[in-house]
């Protein structure tokens, strides 16, 4: 019986060149091919899907996209195994991904080809890490950790920050002064060794404070 695999990533070529591959294989059947995370579980309620190759960042989807995603998939869908396919290079994201249960990722940096040792193995719940995914994981020893050392208000700063308000607009959401905000945000960098505003993104997304998509809509809005 051929393995039943669901494909979801936003870009076209990419989603093509995926399908293509996997086609080309006798044992492995492509049940659909999917944009979003709500077309995805959609798809993969309807089909018995033995394994999703899911892309990190995907926007607009009703279950949103990465940590969230991944973690909303595990717990709706526990016999299904998950495959990433991700641009994100940074280890603290990818120790995430794995923390969330995902044992088999690929780079989008790696060839397409990679995605193929990876559904096999995950389907054989083995873990399965791309080349250029293993130059870039290392141990982040602490982590979580770390993370219950920041105080309430310290994570809703974070949170907002890595969403793109300024210290101004958070301080006036939340009705205090900019200086608090200030003192909250150095804090709670201090306390997680982030030393710029790209290091705070990034750990927001690994540990779903953000979606995966926000992220890339920051970047491109720094970039015009």
């Amino acid at each position: 019986m051929p393995l039943r695999i669901a494909i979801a990533d936003d870009h076209p070529v990419l989603l093509a060149g995926i399908t293509h591959l996997l086609q080309s294989e006798a044992d492995i059947e492509v049940v659909g091919v999917v944009k979003d995370s709500t077309a995805l579980v959609a798809l993969v309620s309807g089909h018995g899907v033995d394994v999703v190759v899911t892309d990190f960042s995907m926007p607009h989807g009703q279950y949103g996209d990465g940590i969230a995603m991944l973690r909303f998939l595990h717990r709706r869908f526990p016999q299904t195994r998950l495959v990433v396919l991700t641009g994100m290079e940074s280890p603290l994201v990818l120790n995430n991904i794995l923390a969330a249960g995902v044992e088999c990722i690929v780079s989008k940096s790696d060839p397409i080809e990679e995605v193929l040792p990876a559904l096999r193995m995950a389907w054989a719940q083995r873990g399965y890490l791309s080349p250029q995914v293993r130059a870039r994981l290392v141990p982040e020893a602490g982590a979580d950790d770390e993370g219950q050392q920041l105080s309430k208000r310290e994570k809703e700063v974070l949170r907002m920050y890595a969403e793109g308000l300024s210290v101004i607009e958070i301080a006036a959401r939340i009705g205090r002064s900019r200086k608090t905000i200030s003192t909250q945000k150095v804090s709670a960098m201090r306390k997680l060794g982030l030393a710029t505003d790209a290091d705070v993104f990034q750990y927001a997304i690994a540990h779903g404070l953000v979606n995966a998509s926000q992220q890339a809509r920051a970047n491109a809005a720094e970039a015009e």
